[in-house]
């Protein structure tokens, strides 16, 4: 089971099976999943579900998901995800927030503790991201955690492609929130 995690005004807490209609609500909304992916159907969101929960349960420690819970109302607002490949020093990393808390820093609250906890405690070099061209929003937030563009295509899903180095994220005195 992957460790809770804390950023200032943020509990990011092991994904649990009490977080099904969080995580069905958020990968089956046409809305928010318009700029990420093609929305789930009901049946596929409740299957990478329960794969999420088999990723926890596994300890694999590259490979985890989180709820993030807004510390002063105890309010879940969104998911937060590693992804990576036993052995390998990268993963990828992505934040899902509920549209009522957009656009207020949590993401980057919630990404910046991961950051630590993946290039400390993990020894991880590289953190990836990936989101759409049309997704301004990310690109700003990438650019504000530090992360460098490596890639852009003008179309798809995944049209930018992001990356941040440990020694980078060592360096920006970012990881200090």
């Amino acid at each position: 089971m992957p460790p809770e995690l804390r950023g200032s005004r943020l509990d990011l807490r092991p994904l649990a099976a009490a977080d099904e209609e969080l995580y069905c609500a958020i990968y089956t909304d046409i809305e928010l999943m318009r700029l990420v992916a093609a929305p789930l159907t009901a049946d596929a969101a409740q299957r990478a579900f329960a794969a999420a929960r088999v990723a926890n349960a596994s300890g694999k420690s590259h490979l985890a998901y989180w709820v993030l819970v807004e510390r002063h109302q105890r309010v879940d607002i969104g998911l937060l995800g590693l992804l990576g490949q036993a052995m390998s020093d990268t993963a990828q990393v992505g934040a899902m927030i509920l549209p009522a808390w957009h656009s207020r820093g949590y993401a980057a609250e919630a990404i910046a503790a991961l950051a630590d906890y993946a290039f400390s405690t993990l020894r991880l070099n590289r953190l990836h991201t990936r989101h759409a061209a049309a997704n301004a929003a990310a690109s700003g937030l990438m650019a504000k955690l530090g992360f460098v563009l490596i890639g852009t295509a003008a179309a798809g899903a995944h049209g930018h492609r992001w990356e941040l180095r440990r020694e980078h994220w060592r360096h920006s005195g970012l990881h200090a929130r």
